[in-house]
């Protein structure tokens, strides 16, 4: 299995490209920081709670994208032919599939994990004040869904084209751009954006940083929604394994 391993690390991450994505991220992630979030969101503080979210919010949403398209790449007509040969070797399909989700979804919390980390630093050597406990909820609650969602999501439409997984990164975008007032992104940015400027513009004033019930929901109905996708597809290619093996 370590020589799988090894085969399938060095044919999806070890690449130029996605180094030079990894960094486009960072980049990103620091400009968002030092245009935006330094300023606050909805006249709040850069270090609290409702800016902070906003930020993880919307890097996470280039992450995510950047992880889909990875993902897709395995679905590829090349990456086709390559999977055929390395099924004849009598490797497991399902257990190729799990070193294959845990090589994109490690990625995906390692990219996710530096821009936190870079967030945290930005934020102290500017204002000396963070609020690390309240950075980490936000970061699983943004994160973990997420996470789910692509796995599982886009293994489930990967499998029928990998168009699909094009055409899903574009609702998503539209999802956080275009809808954005229903707080319904899978990326959970709009609720920290909307939310402080409402209770803002009703209370007259900063805030206190808050998590409503109905965002839980909404991160743990993506999270579970991914979960159930993860498991059609886990299931989809056992089905097709003992096909095979009938065969």
């Amino acid at each position: 299995m370590s020589k799988i391993f090894k085969y399938d690390l060095k044919i999806i991450l070890l690449k130029p490209y996605v180094f030079a994505m990894l960094i486009v991220e960072l980049i990103y992630s620091y400009l968002i920081l030092s245009s935006e979030i330094i300023l606050g969101i909805s006249d709040t503080a850069p270090f609290s709670g409702w800016s902070f979210g906003a930020f993880l919010g919307k890097t996470t949403m280039v992450s995510l994208l950047v992880s889909f398209f990875i993902l897709s790449n395995l679905y590829s007509k090349r990456q086709k032919k390559v999977s055929v040969l390395a099924d004849v070797t009598g490797f497991s399909i399902r257990k190729r599939m799990l070193i294959r989700n845990v090589i994109i979804g490690g990625f995906f919390l390692l990219s996710n994990l530096l821009i936190f980390v870079e967030g945290c630093i930005f934020l102290y050597a500017i204002f000396g004040k963070i609020y690390i406990g309240t950075y980490i909820v936000e970061w699983l609650l943004i994160t973990i869904p997420c996470l789910f969602i692509m796995l599982g999501v886009g293994n489930l439409i990967g499998r029928i084209s990998p168009a699909l997984v094009y055409i899903f990164m574009a609702v998503i975008i539209v999802m956080a751009v275009i809808l954005r007032g229903f707080g319904i992104d899978i990326n959970g940015a709009n609720y920290f954006e909307v939310v402080s400027a409402a209770l803002e513009s009703l209370k007259g004033g900063e805030t206190p940083f808050t998590i409503t019930p109905q965002y839980l929901c909404t991160r743990l109905m993506y999270m579970i929604f991914g979960i159930v996708a993860l498991i059609a597809v886990s299931m989809r290619v056992g089905e097709k394994s003992r096909i095979s093996f009938e065969k």
